[in-house]
């Protein structure tokens, strides 16, 4: 017996798969999680029901894919540089030509900044700071250079390689209208550390530093506008 076997064809539609990019943490983030996740895991794997284990499970999940579903939900993708910016403008009761010189002589700084606890220059561009922002016990210390320098209207500087405090910023001096004041303009920068969870708390510890900003400039307006007679 023969059998007759009708053509048979497979017809394929037109169809593709897009890959969707979801890593959301950068390589260093992603190996922390790795490992803190592993080590909670080793230690909770004959309790699989314990938080402990569903912890480690997921931060394991969260260094193997790169995402992070938290970070997911609040939008922030922890894989490309964020730059986050600290902004003030001042009205200084002095002219913009003695403002910045007043500020280009950078000692002059811990005299007006109250957390400001020392400034010493190392040549005409690098510097030495010493904060008490965070306490007068675990001060903060940096260094920085003027990288540029406009006299009598602008003053950018950056954090030197190697320092804990990475950022960069500018002071621009703009005369009044009158031209008996000064504008003064600030914008800080700065990338928070790690990672995702830095972006978060910069979203709360941004309006903390712009109102410490905006409290230290009042105190330099003070201090410019009210000279001591003992440094005349």
């Amino acid at each position: 017996m023969k059998l007759n076997h009708a053509p048979f064809k497979l017809k394929s539609g037109n169809f593709s798969i897009e890959r969707q990019d979801l890593q959301n943490i950068g390589l260093n983030e992603r190996l922390a999680s790795m490992f803190i996740g592993g080590a909670l895991l080793s230690r909770s794997i004959t309790n699989p029901f314990k938080k402990r284990f569903l912890y480690g499970a997921y931060l394991t999940y969260r260094g193997i894919t790169g995402n992070c579903l938290v970070y997911e939900r609040l939008g922030i993708n922890a894989t490309k540089p964020h730059a986050v910016n600290v902004r003030g403008e001042f009205i200084i009761d002095k002219p913009a030509n003695e403002v910045y010189a007043y500020w280009r002589n950078l000692s002059n700084l811990p005299l007006g900044i109250q957390h400001l606890m020392e400034v010493k220059m190392i040549d005409e561009h690098q510097s030495s700071w010493k904060s008490a922002v965070l306490s007068h016990i675990l001060p903060l210390k940096w260094n920085a250079e003027i990288v540029k320098d406009e006299p009598g209207r602008l003053i950018g500087w950056r954090g030197s390689n190697g320092s804990i405090f990475h950022h960069v910023g500018k002071v621009e001096f703009e005369p009044t209208t009158d031209g008996l004041g000064t504008v003064l303009k600030i914008v800080l920068s700065y990338h928070p550390p790690i990672g995702g969870v830095g972006i978060i708390l910069a979203k709360y510890i941004n309006p903390l530093l712009e109102q410490l900003l905006k409290k230290e400039i009042i105190n330099f307006k003070h201090t410019i506008e009210h000279p001591s007679p003992l440094l005349n």
